[in-house]
């Protein structure tokens, strides 16, 4: 439980993230694989991590957090950039992520997060730790 609040700060993180807390790669492999084991943390795809809250038993990381931190330069975009900002008026079961680093889409919690591979570079703002594509360039985008 040492390291748990630092996790829950962070929502969501990798494997080199853990290891920037400890000072150690093997320390960050063995808390990861503890704290699997005791269901403080879930795993969402391959070196890509989740903390739980405790009273709840849900991830404390939202669709977008999660979604922008698959891979280095994960941006949410299209239709769910507009969730992000409130314009859409229907509840989506897809979280679309631009991405020029591959990964495999995933579900998670009932979601579906897929790649689309970016067409327009810029166009990206962040707000804390959410990437998202700019209203403009989503209205583009869809």
């Amino acid at each position: 439980m040492k390291h748990y609040e630092k996790m829950l700060a962070m929502g969501c993180f990798s494997l080199r993230d853990v290891a920037q807390l400890t000072g150690n790669m093997e320390s960050a492999s063995t808390i990861c694989r503890n704290y699997l084991k005791k269901g403080y943390i879930e795993r969402l795809k391959r070196d890509l991590y989740v903390a739980i809250s405790l009273e709840t038993g849900q991830a404390v990381a939202n669709r977008f957090v999660i979604a922008s931190h698959i891979s280095e330069d994960a941006v949410v975009s299209h239709h769910s950039a507009f969730e992000y900002y409130g314009y859409a008026n229907q509840v989506f079961y897809e979280v679309q992520v631009t991405s020029e680093i591959r990964f495999r889409d995933f579900s998670y919690d009932g979601l579906r997060y897929r790649r689309i591979m970016p067409q327009i570079k810029g166009g990206i703002v962040q707000f804390g730790s959410v990437r998202v594509t700019t209203p403009e360039r989503t209205v583009i985008d869809c």
